[in-house]
């Protein structure tokens, strides 16, 4: 079986070896543990974004920027992101579901080593665990750099001296922090499916392709949240090549994967996240969730869809500021 973390090795060295042209910084902490700020103290950069995104999927995706012009004439920057491996490279990469401490999320390969009591995508004992990893790799969002508390904390978990960690860090008003939220499309779509528990399709996912508009950076931590989730809500949509053995499997599960299922649809993602007291478990939870899906069982021929990209709503999140000249 591969070795998620070692799969990025690449990767990773290309960063460290050019993270001043990347608009990054790379040191170590006291401890030994590596820290690549690519959005705190950094500025970050689109490339930073675009290889924090493939390397958060293990390097078995690939993220490529689009433009994409509303209906009312702003220009969005978009991704396109896809995989082959779907289950390797979201489920037990890219979904940020490892609490680090401190308030920080942990996501990417590094999950695999941890596999965390606490990270519910590794709650069966026999599903994947990387055992031939020589390093670890974690992508952080949080506020602020992480310490040696919480390294040593990492490499315990991993039982990796701190040398072999390394955490790439950034916040939700990085560049870095728009393009891989917008780059979870197909993340999010997984974790929806996840969810319908023994209705779950999960084991028939072959491929899949998505396509998110990417939020403007704002400085502003709540303004961010809210239009880095807008993109996903209101402006995401993802497509699964599957081999489920009937349609029926697709069509009694689809209507529950989109954003339109949640009672509060339509409203923007600010609204309801300082409603919820800034507490994504406060919150409706099957507003986290892709704008559109559309699924293709390879076994039948036939396609399915459901819910849309709302336009408007993007409008109104991303450039309620615009001014006339």
């Amino acid at each position: 079986m591969i070795s998620l973390n070692n799969n990025v090795k690449r990767k990773l060295q290309f960063i460290l070896d050019n993270y001043e042209a990347l608009s990054c910084k790379s040191y170590k902490l006291p401890c030994g543990a590596n820290i690549i700020d690519m959005g705190i103290e950094a500025k970050g950069s689109f490339e930073a974004a675009r290889l924090f995104t493939e390397i958060n999927m293990a390097d078995l995706g690939t993220v490529t920027y689009r433009d994409h012009v509303l209906e009312d004439g702003h220009s969005c920057l978009a991704v396109e992101v896809m995989t082959s491996e779907p289950i390797l490279a979201l489920r037990y990469s890219q979904i940020a579901s490892y609490p680090i401490g401190d308030g920080m999320i942990g996501s990417g390969p590094g999950r695999a080593v941890a596999r965390n009591k606490e990270d519910y995508c590794f709650d069966d004992p026999d599903c994947y665990k990387d055992l031939e990893a020589e390093l670890v790799v974690l992508g952080v969002q949080g506020t602020k750099i992480p310490d040696d508390k919480v390294a040593l904390k990492i490499a315990e978990e991993c039982n990796m001296s701190p040398d072999k960690i390394y955490l790439l860090v950034h916040n939700n008003t990085s560049i870095v922090a728009a393009v891989q939220v917008a780059a979870r499309i197909l993340e999010q779509t997984l974790h929806k499916i996840m969810m319908q528990k023994e209705q779950s399709i999960e084991y028939a996912l072959e491929f899949a392709r998505g396509f998110s508009l990417v939020a403007p950076v704002t400085l502003d931590d709540d303004e961010a949240m809210g239009k880095i989730n807008d993109s996903l809500l209101y402006g995401g949509r993802s497509q699964y090549w599957v081999k489920c053995n009937s349609d029926e499997e697709i069509t009694r599960i689809l209507p529950k994967l989109v954003t339109e299922y949640s009672k509060d649809y339509g409203r923007l993602f600010k609204e309801l996240y300082l409603e919820a007291d800034r507490t994504y478990y406060k919150m409706d939870l099957n507003i986290h969730s892709p704008a559109r899906v559309e699924i293709f069982n390879m076994n039948t021929g036939n396609i399915f869809s459901q819910g849309k990209i709302r336009e408007d709503i993007i409008s109104s999140s991303f450039f309620k500021n615009k001014r006339m000249v």
